[in-house]
């Protein structure tokens, strides 16, 4: 009931059709299985409007991992530009989008490289009592851990896995971080939140090289999501990929707050219209198919 709540605050006094809602995600198994909570009947039976939910099944009953989800709005924004377009959205999890200078659906390349904020907001939690790290002044204050950064690039597998791969906060959450902190019993959480900025970008850039082969290449990359108001970790970004210009989204027009939100309501009007919105070059789906279940009575 509490994320219905929440829907209620920001839905009051508006109007809307349909509500399309992603819910948050507690459990993501590459490939087999994607639960999230947010019960869509509650939000039914206060606005009798249709709900479209649970977007990421279809696509892994497809054959496919069932995320990342972005590139098909990556695709929709950037397939008419006649270049070659890089976009990285770092949310909870970070993920990368491909859309080449043709512009053609079945060629995106898109991939989960690992934590986004993740591990950032999770120690925050765990021992400051705190949501976020909020404009990085937690993490400015500490000094990264060498040790401890080439421990985690050397032993995070997913990092280097190839794609299609995408992941959540069960391989990089909670577990992760008192894993860490049971290991580096001495370390200070501002160390820990400085070096798992450094560690976050350095999997970033890792993935950018080793997939995308953008080493030595000059590259425009337009980057979303809350991690863009973390001066810490957009810092390391820059240092760990020297070559890349990088672009906020918002000074192109899409708000990098909103570009989830977007994407579940871009999903949600291809649902309710029938149109397939899972990218099977991204997921690795056998087909095309349709995203979300509709609730109604």
């Amino acid at each position: 009931m509490r994320f219905f709540g929440s829907v209620k605050i920001f839905l009051k006094g508006r109007h809307v059709d349909i509500i399309a809602s992603h819910g948050q995600t507690i459990s993501h198994k590459d490939g087999y299985s994607s639960i999230q909570i947010g019960e869509p009947k509650f939000m039914y039976r206060e606005y009798n409007i249709p709900i479209i939910y649970n977007f990421r099944q279809a696509d892994i009953n497809a054959g496919g991992n069932g995320a990342p989800l972005m590139p098909f709005l990556d695709w929709l924004f950037f397939k008419d530009k006649k270049k070659n377009i890089i976009t990285l959205n770092i949310g909870g999890i970070a993920n990368i989008s491909y859309i080449n200078k043709i512009g053609n659906r079945d060629s995106v390349i898109g991939f989960d490289t690992g934590p986004g904020m993740a591990l950032i907001d999770e120690v925050s939690n765990l021992y400051l009592g705190k949501n976020m790290d909020k404009d990085g002044k937690d993490s400015s204050k500490g000094e990264v851990d060498e040790e401890l950064l080439n421990q985690l690039i050397s032993n995070q597998e997913f990092i280097y896995k190839k794609p299609p791969k995408s992941t959540g906060r069960d391989m990089f959450g909670a577990n992760l971080v008192k894993d860490i902190c049971k290991q580096k019993s001495n370390i200070t959480i501002n160390n820990l939140l400085r070096t798992l900025c450094a560690f976050t970008a350095k999997s970033i850039s890792i993935n950018l090289e080793m997939f995308l082969n953008i080493k030595g290449k000059k590259i425009d990359m337009i980057v979303s999501g809350g991690g863009v108001n973390h001066f810490v970790l957009m810092n390391d970004l820059k240092k760990y990929v020297p070559n890349a210009n990088i672009i906020i989204s918002d000074s192109i027009g899409i708000k990098s707050n909103m570009k989830e939100s977007l994407l579940m309501a871009v999903l949600g009007v291809a649902r309710f219209t029938n149109l397939s919105a899972n990218m099977p070059s991204v997921t690795g789906a056998k087909k095309k198919v349709l995203l979300g279940d509709i609730f109604t009575v």
